[in-house]
């Protein structure tokens, strides 16, 4: 099959592994396909609508966007080719909680006829009510798995002696996320003080500056031999983007206001309307550096099992102690990371490879219901190789290419800075 996959990168690097491991995933695991990987950033051009492609993926880097309002009215413009490029189009969304109006309208306008998402079945009319779509199918998936090729190269950096007993980063999100969200801030924050005095070595940051880029992030897993954590998603939706605005407008005017006065001020009674708590890709992150894992208790879709695969955090924080006693335990704690490695990873059902086959069978399924699409090889040859040179130089034609949306998104988020805390001093 012919495969187009359009996703968004803006600046030299992702934040996080598992976002450049979701996105080549379809390239590294589903073998007997032409795949042409396009960066979107400086919009879609005319060119891409002339072959006739079997599928189009559409990234959850693309579909991400919707969140920054004034740069995505922008950048909207430059897209516009996408609704007459051929082939049967998918969606993949995350971070549905945010926006899901907009993402609709996206879907719809855009041709996107299937969408893997992160939201389960239950809660699918709230987020993509049949009002709003034309939708032919929606698949939940999970917001990350393990990368094969990643864990092959990491099991030979896994060493039984650790640096640190306890890691931790995490940073404070926004009161529009919901109070789920807060629960990682406060998991930190928490063990920091409870740890002191305990003789453990602990490296456990809340401040921005010290999260993790890129394969840092797996270097740190390896040094410790506890990571603290939580299930990630959030439990508020905020459809329109309304919640998040008033939000805003009330923590400019009142910045020391917590969370339950934000939320009988912005939101009240709205928050936990929205099911999307869900294991999170830093939790397989660490069972593949056998990194033991000490998690706030919750479902984690059935994957993860207290007592067994990490050590149970109360959500009231009472078991504290108990937790720490566990965590000073160096054989239990190996013993819990041994049984992850080996019920989860050498399962083998949570593996990009398992996402990858998941969303090319749709497309492929869909294509023997239609005609065979005419093979223009020619046409074919000469999009691969300018893909394949756009890509190689990718890092340089961000700078020199793209400076005027980076620029954009700099100065807004600057601008944006300054005037909070030009309103903070008022």
């Amino acid at each position: 099959m012919k495969i187009l996959v359009l996703y968004f990168k803006i600046g030299r690097k992702n934040g996080r592994t598992h976002i450049n491991e979701h996105l080549k995933s379809f390239r590294n695991y589903v073998e007997g396909n032409d795949y042409y990987y396009f960066n979107a950033c400086n919009g879609i051009p005319r060119y891409l609508t002339k072959p006739d492609f079997d599928g189009v993926i559409v990234h959850s880097s693309f579909l991400l966007v919707r969140y920054n309002k004034q740069y995505f009215e922008d950048w909207e413009k430059t897209i516009l080719n996408l609704k007459e490029i051929k082939g049967y189009k998918v969606g993949i969304s995350q971070d549905e909680y945010a926006e899901s109006d907009k993402l609709c309208s996206i879907l719809k306008e855009y041709g996107i006829r299937s969408v893997f998402t992160c939201v389960p079945e239950s809660d699918h009319d709230k987020v993509f009510p049949r009002n709003k779509i034309t939708l032919e199918r929606i698949e939940t998936v999970l917001a990350g798995y393990i990368d094969e090729r990643t864990a092959g190269r990491l099991k030979k950096k896994i060493k039984k002696y650790r640096q640190v007993d306890v890691g931790y980063r995490a940073v404070k999100h926004p009161y529009w996320f919901g109070r789920h969200t807060q629960l990682k801030y406060e998991l930190g924050k928490i063990f920091k003080d409870s740890l002191r005095g305990s003789g453990l070595k602990t490296n456990i940051s809340l401040s921005r500056k010290d999260v993790f880029h890129g394969n840092q992030w797996y270097r740190f897993l390896l040094k410790c031999r506890i990571v603290l954590g939580c299930e990630g998603g959030a439990s508020l939706l905020d459809p329109a983007g309304k919640i998040r605005m008033s939000v805003e407008k009330y923590i400019i005017k009142n910045p020391d206001a917590d969370f339950n006065e934000v939320e009988e001020r912005c939101f009240p009674g709205l928050d936990n309307s929205l099911n999307l708590i869900t294991i999170s890709p830093r939790h397989f992150e660490s069972i593949i550096t056998k990194t033991c894992q000490a998690l706030v208790a919750g479902e984690f879709q059935g994957i993860l099992k207290p007592d067994i695969h990490y050590i149970p955090i109360k959500k009231d924080f009472s078991n504290i102690q108990s937790v720490i006693n566990k965590i000073s335990d160096h054989e239990l704690c190996r013993g819990i990371a041994e049984r992850a490695y080996e019920d989860i990873y050498n399962s083998g059902k949570y593996t990009y490879k398992v996402f990858a086959e998941k969303v090319l069978g749709l497309i492929s399924e869909m294509k023997r219901k239609n005609q065979n699409l005419p093979d223009n090889k020619l046409t074919y040859l000469f999009l691969g190789i300018w893909c394949g040179i756009r890509n190689f130089f990718e890092p340089v034609v961000i700078i020199l290419i793209f400076p005027w949306r980076y620029l954009k998104i700099y100065k807004m988020d600057l601008f944006r800075q300054i005037l909070l805390r030009r309103d903070r001093n008022l």
